[in-house]
C-alpha cells in the first residue's frame, strides 16, 4: 500500500506539471501569435516609402563566363543569365515578408518581392550553369561562375561543395583550404556546417590519393 501510494502522489505530481507546461506553452503560443498579427496590422498599413536609392544588385556579362559550344544546356542558361541580369535585383533574404512591408511600406511590397525574385532566380541559373560546365568538363568556367555566386552572395552548401570538388579537379587543394579559412573568419550562417562538409570533401580526396 505504502508504494502505490508514493506512486499516486508521483503521479498527480507528473500531471499537475503536465498541465502547467501545457499551460504555459500555449500562454507563449498565443502571446506570439498575438504580437505577429498586430505587427502584420501595423505592417499593412506602412505608408509607401521611396526606395529610388535602395542598392540593386548590378552584374556585368564579363563577370560570368560565357562559352560557346554546342552544349544545350549550358547555351540554355547563358541564355537565362544574360536576359536576369538586365532586371532589378535585390537580396532581401533577411527580410520576412512583415519586415519588408514595415520597412518599405505595403505599397512597395511586390515590387520588392519581384526584386528578391529576379535576384534568387539569378543565383539558380548561375548555379546550374556552372553544373553544366561541370559536367562538361569546363572546369575552369565551372570555377568561375562558382566564385560568380558565391560573390554575389550565394548561401548554399552545395556551391561551396562543388566549388571544391572544381579546385581539386584543376588540382588546387590549397583554395579549398583556402576556402575554409575565409569561412572560419567569416559571419555565414551555416559556416560550421559548410567547413565541416569542405573537409570531408578534402579528406575524401586524400584517401583516394592513398588506395
Amino acid at each position: 500500500m505504502k508504494y502505490i501510494f508514493v506512486y499516486l502522489v508521483c503521479f498527480c505530481i507528473f500531471c499537475a506539471w503536465l498541465f502547467y507546461e501545457q499551460r504555459k506553452s500555449s500562454r507563449i503560443q498565443k502571446k506570439a501569435s498575438e504580437e505577429f498579427w498586430a505587427r502584420e496590422e501595423l505592417a499593412n498599413s506602412t505608408r509607401k516609402k521611396d526606395i529610388s536609392d535602395l542598392p540593386l544588385i548590378q552584374v556585368e556579362e564579363g563577370e560570368i563566363p560565357f562559352l560557346e559550344t554546342p552544349d544545350e544546356s549550358i547555351t540554355n542558361y547563358i541564355g537565362q543569365l544574360r536576359q536576369i541580369i538586365k532586371e532589378p535585383m535585390l537580396d532581401l533574404s533577411d527580410y520576412s515578408n512583415t519586415d519588408l512591408k514595415l520597412a518599405y511600406g505595403v505599397g512597395n511590397f511586390k515590387t520588392l518581392s519581384e526584386y528578391d525574385e529576379n535576384f534568387n532566380t539569378f543565383l539558380v541559373a548561375l548555379t546550374n550553369l556552372a553544373r553544366s560546365y561541370e559536367r562538361g568538363g569546363y572546369h575552369e568556367q565551372a570555377k568561375d561562375t562558382y566564385l560568380t555566386a558565391l560573390r554575389h552572395g550565394s548561401r548554399r552548401a552545395g556551391d561551396y561543395e562543388e566549388l571544391a570538388k572544381v579546385w581539386l579537379a584543376l588540382g588546387r587543394p590549397d583554395e579549398v583550404t583556402s576556402l575554409i579559412h575565409d569561412l572560419e573568419k567569416g559571419d555565414h550562417p551555416r559556416k560550421d556546417s559548410i567547413i565541416s562538409l569542405l573537409r570531408q570533401v578534402l579528406d575524401h580526396a586524400d584517401s583516394r590519393r592513398m588506395v
